[in-house]
């Protein structure tokens, strides 16, 4: 993840989150700080609903959303009203305190929208703030123009102005430095009235070793560059469950193999239905340390046609019948799967096997199946539906479909998918 942006309303996050996503970024808005974000977000959005809470309340659940963050090497961006409507000093100052940050710069400009900043006020459509209808708002009336007194309602912090001159003068970098060497903690309230003076804006923040909290709507956010929010993407391994006695998957894995396009992790039957949770552990961190090093990795069952004729030796074993053996090891390639996934980082999975497919489905709480492209025929990729995968590409084939190059095209497929993005 890059980035971690607090609102304080919900349009409100979702109007600055589209100006990341629109650079690319996978971004994520949660409806309360408790929630998880997927594991392969670029931006995390949290509201905490807090603009028409007390001070003390508002300020209190910026901390709570912001300081398991506090650790993480991440862009903060406190995303407030372009008219300073709500708790702005109060959820700064908080913001400050739950980031460990010394400087907070804010721009709260939306030129397209005649949002504007000049020389410390906040303008609508060139009329100062509180001469428009902001200043009788029912639930957050404004009171003041000037962005200083706005913020001093709730904050004693110190807060320079930066003039539009300043922000165009190329110096604004140092001036934002020396800022952050002068307290403990600051404000630094920038003039800004086009698009390019938010980029200005923007650059000059990032060019910062410790780049400062950034306090703005979605004018500010728009201004930034895709390199800020947007994660290197990453090719990952796919995890392949071969349960499948079938010849034409053990061809299939078997060229896989040979062709060192993954590694297989070798699953006996009978170790996996004595249900030993030490057993599941041992081959999940087998799987999941091929996984850490970059690898394919396949989760096979059987090795040869002389595995089918040992079903009934197990069933004897196990005292079930054929059906309820094939539903109990199902189940345990779910449960080793979902162990596989909270060891490492996974790209995708490919399932063959009608049964297996369904109980790894079942293991990761999904509640449906989103198809989206075919691989090849009778091969679909798609998407698990509010599953423990985020939303990861799934291929799933029947045991006995597809040519002998099936997986491995799979394996490119998926491959091919990260590339693209």
């Amino acid at each position: 993840m890059k980035m971690v942006v607090i609102a304080d309303d919900f349009t409100g996050a979702n109007d600055t989150g589209v100006q990341l996503a629109k650079k690319g970024a996978h971004t994520e808005v949660m409806l309360s700080a408790r929630q998880k974000p997927s594991r392969h977000a670029d931006v995390l959005v949290i509201n905490t609903e807090s603009r028409a809470f007390d001070a003390a309340t508002a300020a209190q659940a910026v901390t709570e959303a912001l300081t398991p963050w506090r650790q993480a090497d991440l862009l903060i961006y406190k995303k407030i009203d372009s008219t300073f409507r709500g708790n702005i000093g109060a959820e700064i100052e908080a913001a400050l305190r739950a980031s460990g940050k010394r400087l907070a710069l804010v721009a709260a400009a939306i030129p397209g929208a005649g949002r504007t900043t000049l020389n410390g006020e906040c303008l609508v459509h060139q009329t100062p703030l509180a001469q428009t209808e902001f200043a009788s708002d029912p639930r957050t009336p404004i009171v003041a123009s000037r962005i200083k007194e706005i913020l001093a309602q709730q904050s004693r912090l110190p807060v320079t102005e930066v003039t539009l001159s300043t922000v165009r003068s190329g110096e604004l970098s140092a001036l934002l430095r020396h800022c952050q060497r002068q307290a403990p903690a600051a404000v630094v309230v920038a003039d800004a009235i086009t698009e390019r003076d938010l980029a200005l804006i923007t650059d000059a923040a990032l060019a910062l070793e410790e780049p400062p909290l950034l306090v703005g709507a979605a004018g500010l956010a728009a201004a930034l560059p895709a390199s800020a929010c947007v994660a290197a993407r990453q090719s990952l391994p796919v995890l392949a469950i071969a349960g499948s006695m079938s010849e034409a998957t053990r061809r299939q894995v078997e060229l896989a193999i040979r062709n060192r396009r993954a590694q297989a992790v070798e699953v006996d039957a009978a170790l996996l239905l004595n249900h030993d949770r030490r057993d599941i552990d041992r081959l999940a961190q087998q799987a999941s340390a091929l996984i850490a090093a970059g690898q394919h990795c396949i989760l096979r069952t059987s090795r040869s046609m002389n595995d089918r004729h040992q079903i009934d030796a197990l069933c004897q074993q196990f005292h079930c019948g054929r059906a309820e053996l094939g539903e109990r090891l199902s189940q345990l390639l779910g449960e080793l799967t979902l162990a596989i996934m909270e060891r490492a980082r996974i790209g995708g999975l490919f399932l063959t096997g009608g049964d297996i497919a369904i109980a790894v489905a079942q293991a990761l709480n999904a509640q449906g199946y989103r198809i989206q492209q075919e691989v090849a025929p009778c091969i679909p990729c798609g998407r698990f539906i509010n599953s423990e995968l985020d939303d990861l590409p799934v291929i799933t084939k029947a045991g006995g479909f597809g040519s002998e190059s099936a997986l491995c095209d799979a394996l490119s497929f998926i491959e091919e998918m990260y590339r693209d993005h």
